[in-house]
């Protein structure tokens, strides 16, 4: 591999602690800073963790941010964005740090945000985390690929979009049985 060509890494979301009630102003700054850089490639989405209110005290939908003093960050955790996060004004610091602990580079070691723990935060904030998700009909007729009842072939009695859930009918021991799964846990047959 030449210089030129470096190896595609991943972005994954941190957590990152601002002033309470800067969240706005220090996401704009990183991103104008992001830019100025030449780091866009490396800094993804950042997002403030933020839910539409039903009421008001004037009666239309407000927004409440969910975890005060705190952004999401999508990107590639290497020296020049340490750096860029770190120097941002109004950044207090990652969660996640382990004391103590460096890459090479001297760059803290951070614990990423877990991806299911990123779904839901955007979940909760009514946007879809990407992800392409099939659409099932209740009668289809699917195999279920893992977990207890691996290869059972059964018919979808129940489908609830927003748990990503199935109820599908197996037989077991002669008796249509109802048996709950994940999206993810079956195919069509």
């Amino acid at each position: 591999m030449t210089q030129l060509q470096q190896p595609k890494v991943r972005k994954r979301w941190y957590a990152v602690h601002v002033m309470t009630g800067q969240e706005e102003k220090v996401k704009q700054l990183l991103e104008r800073r992001a830019k100025a850089l030449g780091l866009e490639e490396k800094i993804g989405r950042i997002v403030i963790p933020k839910e539409r209110d039903i009421q008001s005290h004037r009666g239309g939908p407000i927004e409440r941010r969910i975890f005060p003093g705190y952004i999401l960050v999508e990107m590639v955790l290497d020296e020049e964005t340490w750096h860029l996060v770190r120097r941002t004004p109004g950044v207090t610091g990652f969660v996640g740090v382990q004391e103590g602990k460096t890459d090479r580079s001297g760059v803290p070691l951070i614990q990423p945000l877990r991806d299911h723990e990123v779904d839901s935060i955007l979940r909760m904030m009514g946007e879809e985390a990407p992800r392409p998700r099939p659409i099932w009909h209740k009668g289809e007729t699917v195999r279920i690929k893992s977990g207890p009842f691996v290869d059972t072939v059964g018919r979808i009695e129940e489908v609830n979009s927003q748990r990503q859930t199935l109820i599908v009918m197996v037989n077991l021991l002669g008796r249509e049985t109802p048996v709950e799964v994940d999206f993810s846990q079956v195919e069509r047959v």
